[in-house]
């Protein structure tokens, strides 16, 4: 923390690392350590695509300073091929302005989590000129398990660059000491303490693993110094020690709310078919079970990566069908709160291509603002065979970035009757349908149940012979 509080405004802090150094848990607790301004963007692979990452970098800083970006986001919209350089320039300009105004010499802090997911050339080499420019009133922070291809040996020759890397993040004797002093099977034994670290090679991910099957009498200290596999194999043989001595119902809840990228009490609830998730939620992170908490609210949380990919290996061991139930119990709880960004990744990583092709032809994906590239970039992980055997794709020839667009748009004129006469309500849904709302926007605007407005919304759709929000636009268009 000593060594992040010496960046300053300008400057790139870098903090790489494998998975399980604590990288992102230095960044938040050096953040909240002190009276500071920061925006946190937590990447995923979606983020991959220009419009996508721009999108969300912009939207993270507006959180902090609403006027930040609204001219860089009028000019993509605006450009058909999409000025980049023109985006970047506007948002520099934006961000020196703010430098201007601010009273304290305090930056803000952009941090880019999970930065190893962008691997997208064009997008590395336009953020490694947003570096090149940025401005005394903003630093970026950006976490990542391997080294981004950001010029990096040129920023550190001119002092922008702050690197941690895994030697700091890396626990000494003096401080594996002092973590396992808490447990109490190792506590007053330095010995073992250090010969454990020296074990784990001072991973803290390592360190937790032994020191909670240490707690729960999983496996006593001696045992584990006498394994000669234990420094390459740690995670397989921990994480199973852990979870094999947790209650059958918890290993249960374990698994089910991993299936997602992040849960809440809500989702767990829905999924597990019970109604104490918070309670549950609460004893876990307690437990330190691997939780980490994605809000101030404890409200969404994930499970430490190396923990939810084991989880994920014993789904994986299911019966299909029954482990489909489960994500079903889980997409339809994402629609109605409207995570749709989840929902997707939840089809992506189970492989549920049915719900997946449904997902990226409903309504909110063809016309919600925003979702355009992210829903390309979705549409290239299904597999082509997947498309071929969808037979509305498959007599179209499944083209690249076409298949599930041409279900909806190509619609003849001539097939529709003419609208039936609509009620008020009708009128005014109709209305904001053409402004682009979402149905949850609608149904908060019109203060009524999401069940009402898709009652207004089929009979609507009744009226003007149309099956879908697309259709239904086109023909007002068309009259």
């Amino acid at each position: 923390m000593n060594r992040l509080n010496e960046s300053s405004g300008g400057s790139l802090v870098l903090v790489s690392a494998p998975a399980g150094y604590g990288k992102t848990t230095l960044v938040s607790q050096w953040l909240h350590s002190r009276s500071h301004r920061f925006a946190w963007l937590s990447l995923g692979s979606e983020h991959d695509v220009l419009d996508v990452f721009w999108q969300y970098a912009i939207q993270s800083l507006q959180q902090i300073e609403p006027q930040i970006g609204h001219e860089a986001h009028s000019i993509w919209l605006e450009s058909p091929r999409r000025n980049y350089a023109s985006v970047v320039i506007s948002l520099l300009n934006d961000l020196d302005a703010l430098g201007e105004r601010n009273q304290s010499d305090d930056p803000i802090s952009l941090v880019l989590d999970d930065f190893h997911l962008i691997k997208n050339p064009q997008l590395l080499s336009l953020f490694s000129t947003f570096l090149d420019h940025l401005p005394s009133s903003i630093r970026v922070v950006v976490t990542s398990r391997d080294l981004p291809d950001l010029c990096l040996a040129r920023r550190r020759a001119s002092g922008q660059l702050l690197h941690v890397a895994v030697e700091e993040l890396r626990f000494n004797d003096e401080e594996a000491v002092a973590f396992f002093d808490h447990d109490p099977a190792l506590s007053q034994n330095n010995v073992v303490a250090m010969a454990l670290a020296q074990k784990t090679e001072g991973w803290v991910a390592g360190m937790q693993l032994v020191a909670l099957s240490l707690k729960q009498d999983a496996v006593r200290a001696d045992q584990l110094l006498k394994s000669q596999a234990l420094d390459r194999h740690i995670s397989d043989y921990l994480l199973e020690e852990v979870f094999s001595s947790q209650p059958e119902a918890l290993k249960q809840f374990l698994l089910l709310t991993a299936l997602a990228p992040r849960f809440c009490a809500g989702l767990s609830n829905a999924v597990c078919q019970r109604n104490d998730g918070l309670q549950v939620i609460v004893e876990l992170e307690s437990s330190d079970l691997f939780l980490v908490a994605l809000d101030n609210h404890r409200t969404w949380y994930r499970y430490h990566d190396l923990f939810r990919r084991f989880l994920l290996q014993q789904v994986a061991q299911w019966d299909a069908q029954q482990r489909t139930a489960f994500c079903v119990r889980a997409l339809a709880w994402l629609e109605a709160n409207g995570n749709y960004d989840d929902a997707v990744e939840l089809c992506l990583q189970q492989s549920l291509w049915p719900q997946l092709l449904r997902l990226l032809n409903s309504d909110w994906m063809l016309l919600e603002a925003g979702y355009q590239q992210k829903r390309l970039h979705w549409l290239e992980q299904i597999p082509q065979d997947v498309l071929l055997n969808t037979p509305e794709y498959s007599e179209q020839g499944a083209p690249e970035h076409r298949p599930l667009k041409s279900r909806v748009l190509n619609v003849p004129k001539e097939d529709h009757p003419s609208i039936e006469p609509l009620t008020r309500r009708e009128q005014v849904v109709l209305q904001l349908i053409g402004e682009g709302l979402s149905n949850k926007a609608i149904a908060e605007q019109l203060h009524i149940s999401l069940n009402t407005l898709k009652v207004h919304i089929r009979n609507l759709y009744g009226k003007m012979g149309v099956e879908n929000r697309t259709q239904a636009l086109l023909k007002i268009n068309a009259n």
